[in-house]
């Protein structure tokens, strides 16, 4: 499935059809359920009042991803399934919704277009100054679920592989849904932000004369804000500086994605972390352990900032299978943190 705006007026070539059992209303997913099951809908507002942010939330079903509901555009690591699984595991659920960014609402729409002109139940402050919202829907959706086309999976790729194998383990014990917030990404699309990397134990020296050998690198004015890197370019930072890593050699290149998916020879993610890290840390004989992390690197520690990635990457990689490389993009807003919990 591509997002509608890339087939204006036609429906995506093997996209599936709605279903109405993808996102039922939300219950018994948690081991302290609400009240009540319903519909949620969730909007977040920014500081001048703007919506930035309007979706539904509902208890997603796992088996979306064998349907091909629920595309997925990032890889998972074992260790956070693994760390996942035992807290789904201690918790009995979860009450952190997965994201999921829906290019199409289909019949959730009405429900939200009625839901909002009612009474909150809920408003939070947001970080940003903002304010977050939150509406139960009307009983009778629940009576009638609407229809939800394929959706993408922006957010908690290591929470669903977790839930999809306990389910598969233990059927009977496990249930197969999920909680999830589905956003109307056509209206209000999600923000899209890459992923940055840390390198502990580099010397920005050494790393900058170790970079000058596989690329073009330009020093640029140090100070905060840094400029986000153009495509196919990196910032190296560490000492309050900042360089331009940028025309890596296709030599460097080739020899070490040649055993990467064909599709990632170009994406940010697998040139940092296949390329640039591990040239930089072999040369200094240090260990490639970065930490990856949505903000820039502080002017203490030697880092790399990346270029976001595109939609039409992301929405590729997640059709056609493979994905995006590990914490490749950074997504959200994410909801506010046990917003639900606080919900009588």
């Amino acid at each position: 499935m591509l997002p509608p705006e890339l087939f204006p007026g036609t429906i995506p070539p093997g996209t599936p059809a709605p279903r109405t059992d993808l996102l039922l209303p939300f219950h018994g997913v948690l081991a302290e359920p609400l009240g009540r099951s319903s519909y949620y809908v969730l909007e977040r507002r920014d500081r001048t009042g703007a919506v930035e942010q309007r979706g539904v939330i509902g208890a997603l079903s796992l088996h979306g991803v064998e349907t091909g509901h629920v595309l997925r555009h990032q890889q998972v690591g074992e260790s956070d399934v693994t760390l996942h699984t035992r807290l789904l595991q201690q918790r009995g659920g979860t009450i952190e919704p997965l994201l999921l960014a829906a290019p199409d609402l289909g019949s959730f729409q009405e429900c939200i277009d009625r839901t909002i002109d009612e009474p909150v139940i809920q408003e939070l402050k947001t970080p940003e100054g903002g304010i977050q919202r939150l509406w139960a829907c009307d009983a009778r959706w629940n009576a009638d679920p609407p229809a939800l086309p394929p959706v993408l999976l922006a957010d908690g790729h290591h929470r669903l592989e977790a839930a999809r194998r306990l389910h598969r383990a233990h059927p009977g014990a496990a249930g197969d849904r999920l909680l999830a917030l589905v956003v109307d990404h056509r209206h209000f699309p999600l923000t899209l932000r890459a992923t940055h990397r840390v390198v502990p134990g580099l010397d920005i020296g050494k790393a900058v004369r170790t970079a000058s050998r596989i690329a073009r690198v330009s020093e640029r004015v140090g100070g905060r804000p840094l400029p986000l890197p153009p495509r196919g370019a990196f910032l190296l930072t560490g000492g309050g500086q900042a360089w331009g890593v940028s025309e890596i050699s296709p030599t460097a290149m080739a020899g070490r994605l040649r055993f990467l998916p064909p599709e990632w020879v170009e994406l940010p993610a697998a040139i940092s972390d296949h390329v640039i890290i591990p040239m930089l840390c072999e040369d200094q004989g240090v260990v490639p352990a970065p930490r990856f992390t949505g903000q820039y690197p502080e002017p203490g520690e030697v880092g790399l900032i990346l270029p976001p990635p595109t939609w039409d990457q992301i929405w590729s990689g997640a059709a056609n299978g493979t994905g995006m490389p590990p914490k490749s993009t950074n997504l959200g807003p994410a909801p506010m943190p046990g917003m639900l919990a606080r919900v009588g």
